[in-house]
């Protein structure tokens, strides 16, 4: 695999920690003033620890997608990316949600 393709995997990988990271601490602020977790796979945990540690989980499995990518091909370099870019989409859509509950309305 090129490096310029690995190097875009590792980008994308931190990326959606970073969008993870933001995705919890807004989520943890919403339901502090009384919102409620739309995601019904979260809703039963989001208050536990178990939360972080899926999402820290899920992106273990990630990286390792990621190094079997660029060692082995598998899974396809390109699909993986396509996929990635796909979990960065929908976690800023997920991160611009949270927000718009946080920021008040004029």
């Amino acid at each position: 695999m090129k490096t310029g393709s690995t190097a875009m995997l590792w980008r994308l990988f931190w990326v959606l920690a970073f969008l993870q990271v933001v995705d919890l601490v807004t989520t943890y602020r919403v339901l502090s003033l009384g919102g409620r977790e739309g995601n019904f796979f979260m809703r039963k945990v989001i208050l536990t620890p178990m939360a972080p540690l899926l999402k820290t989980l899920a992106l273990i499995f990630f990286a390792l997608l990621i190094i079997g990518s660029t060692a082995r091909g598998r899974p396809s370099p390109q699909r993986l990316t396509l996929v990635a870019f796909g979990l960065v989409a929908l976690y800023l859509v997920v991160v611009i949600n949270n927000f718009s509950h946080l920021l008040p309305l004029r």
